[in-house]
């Protein structure tokens, strides 16, 4: 029984004023009622803090289940045998490993996986007056790795101007060069972005006009030493008259298209001709 209720009975009505006593009945009814409003808002807090714990828990759950289903798709699919499998993690960590274009050491993880195809030396066989010999030749590839080719080093310089553009130019000069009127002997190869193997065919047959004005500039298509447009001029007849062969390769590289250009003089066209012939049939365009 309340207090209130225990207190109205024991008070006697005729010695105290009744709106006294209902005044402290009213009193203990609103501290009964407070109280009663505590002990609820208490109550509700405590479920509201049970749900809310009981929601963290299974959101927990569901995502931790959801973040393990790819795993247990895989190992519920088709078996495979162990070899496969660790085929399969191999060729994944090895992807993960993989240096991209400009990272360093970029450029020798590439050339690491050539040297699986295409040995760093190998002999080429060179026809000379119809005789033919093995010559021993270096691999050689622009920082662009956009072809490679074996090149005679031990009678040819070799050189580059980039090693990390798209366009790139590598040089190959004799050792031995002739003083005088006798012409610079060597071949460039450049990678060009952005234009057509006919587009570049057009602008160098314009230029080669331009430097032997009067000459006649021979073009046609080729398959050796590769495969492409060829253009071919002479200044004169002199032994030292200076012979420019230019080659536009078919297949280009990346939306890149590679120009070669010969030039040797006319006396040692048989010599120097027949060597750039067998470097440029070891050409090959990368991928």
């Amino acid at each position: 029984m309340e207090n209130w209720e225990n207190e109205l009975k024991k008070l006697p009505t005729e010695q105290h004023d009744i709106e006294d006593v209902w005044s402290r009945i009213d009193q203990e009814m609103q501290r009964d009622k407070r109280k009663e409003r505590r002990r609820l808002m208490m109550q509700r807090t405590w479920i509201a803090g049970v749900a809310a714990m009981f929601i963290v828990i299974g959101a927990i759950f569901y995502f931790s289940m959801n973040a393990q289903a790819p795993e247990v798709a895989t190992d519920s699919g088709p078996s495979e045998s162990p070899s496969s499998s660790n085929q399969d993690s191999t060729t994944s960590t090895d992807g993960d490993d993989e240096l991209t274009r400009g990272e360093p050491g970029y450029f020798e993880q590439e050339l690491n996986k050539l040297r699986e195809r295409y040995p760093d030396e190998k002999e080429v066989p060179l026809q000379i007056e119809g005789t033919e010999e093995m010559i021993p030749m270096v691999r050689v590839t622009p920082g662009n790795l956009a072809y490679l080719l074996y090149v005679d080093d031990e009678r040819y310089d070799i050189s580059f101007d980039s090693n990390v553009t798209d366009e790139s130019t590598v040089f190959l000069k004799a050792h031995n060069q002739l003083s005088g009127d006798y012409p610079e002997v060597g071949l460039q190869i450049d990678t060009i972005p952005g234009k057509k193997p006919t587009e570049l065919a057009s602008e160098k047959a314009a230029w080669l006009e331009e430097k032997y004005p009067g000459a006649t500039i021979e073009s046609e298509p080729v398959t050796e030493p590769v495969i492409g447009y060829k253009l071919h001029v002479r200044e004169g007849d002199a032994p030292s008259s200076e012979v420019t062969t230019i080659y536009v390769l078919d297949q280009q590289h990346n939306e890149s298209s590679i120009v070669v250009t010969q030039t040797v003089f006319l006396e040692a066209q048989e010599g120097h001709g027949a060597r750039f012939h067998a470097m440029l049939k070891t050409l090959e365009v990368l991928q």
